[in-house]
């Protein structure tokens, strides 16, 4: 058995026992149920942070949080374990930190119970269940708080395809150096903050007259005039599209608030971003950067660089 620290396990019941049986194991709560994990997969257990959602994410992972100076993916496996509830909620639940065969994630569950520990032969096979349901089950344990499951670490990494966790040398692809900094505007956008680099921003405009375009994809808002143009005589080439933040990033859009149009430096050709109102431009240590791990990367989200770290606040 891999060493286990106790001492995040705390004054739980059972924590006295680990290593004592077969198996050790990690007693939660989600919902009405019981399940449980194997304590040396556990690598920490705190309150269930702030998450930071990002689009096109699969079922299975809330979103990401930051977890000693690295995002890593927080999974919720409810709808997989067909449970339904209350969503998880920030502070109330807790967040087993998993490392599992050189995977680094977090799950959020209700609650912590305990820790039970059993021979092998207490162990019992699963009931008559759906294909779904066995893969995820390693089989059932008798407790005096009732049935436990227990989960099996394997196929929830693979399942939801965790790669590899990112070691130190990763985060050195961002270029971090001790005082190197960079500038940002801060934009609020529907209910997160993202971060743009001021110098990759052509400019920052108020949001001109935005021509819709028929049969144009939903995150397209419609095409703007270029302010070099001939306003009065303008020409088809003298539009460019307009990309709707809000569309790409699945965020609620107040459409009678004021917003800003950013026209990015580095591009093959004119386009607009359509987002928020710019709320503050400011310095950025580049420490403060944590690179998202691949999992969550998606055609949909590839323009999201790395998260920033303020006040507890993850930022795009």
């Amino acid at each position: 058995m891999a060493a286990v620290n106790h001492d995040i396990f705390g004054s739980l019941a059972g924590a006295e026992q680990i290593g004592k049986f077969d198996s050790s194991e990690l007693v939660c709560r989600l919902y009405d149920n019981l399940y449980a994990l194997p304590v040396k997969s556990v690598q920490e257990i705190l309150p269930l942070p702030g998450i930071l959602q990002l689009p096109q994410l699969p079922v299975s992972i809330m979103g990401v949080c930051v977890f000693r100076d690295k995002v890593i993916p927080v999974l919720n496996l409810s709808p997989q374990l067909d449970l339904a509830g209350e969503p998880p909620q920030t502070e109330t639940w807790q967040m087993v930190v998993i490392s599992h065969n050189d995977r680094l994630c977090a799950m959020a569950v209700c609650d912590i119970v305990e820790i039970i520990n059993y021979s092998s032969e207490e162990v019992e096979p699963l009931p008559s269940t759906t294909d779904g349901e066995e893969y995820f089950f390693r089989g059932i344990k008798r407790t005096e708080l009732g049935m436990v499951t227990l989960l099996d670490m394997n196929a929830v990494v693979d399942h939801c395809h965790l790669p590899p966790r990112e070691h130190d040398s990763v985060q050195d692809d961002l270029d971090v150096k001790a005082n190197e900094s960079l500038i940002i505007s801060l934009i609020r956008l529907g209910e997160v903050y993202v971060a743009v680099q001021i110098d990759e921003i052509e400019r920052i405009l108020r949001t001109p007259e935005i021509l819709t375009e028929e049969g144009a994809p939903g995150y397209i808002k419609g095409k703007a005039l270029k302010l070099d143009a001939d306003q009065d005589n303008p020409q088809p080439e003298d539009y460019y599209p307009v990309i709707n933040m809000y569309q790409v990033l699945e965020q609620p859009e107040d459409i009678e608030a004021q917003g800003n149009l950013i026209i990015p430096k580095a591009s093959a050709f004119p386009i607009g971003f359509y987002t928020g109102v710019v709320e503050e431009i400011r310095e950025v240590n580049k420490t403060d950067l944590a690179k998202i791990p691949p999992l969550t990367v998606t055609t949909q989200n590839n323009y999201v660089q790395a998260v920033l770290k303020l006040k507890d606040e993850l930022i795009l």
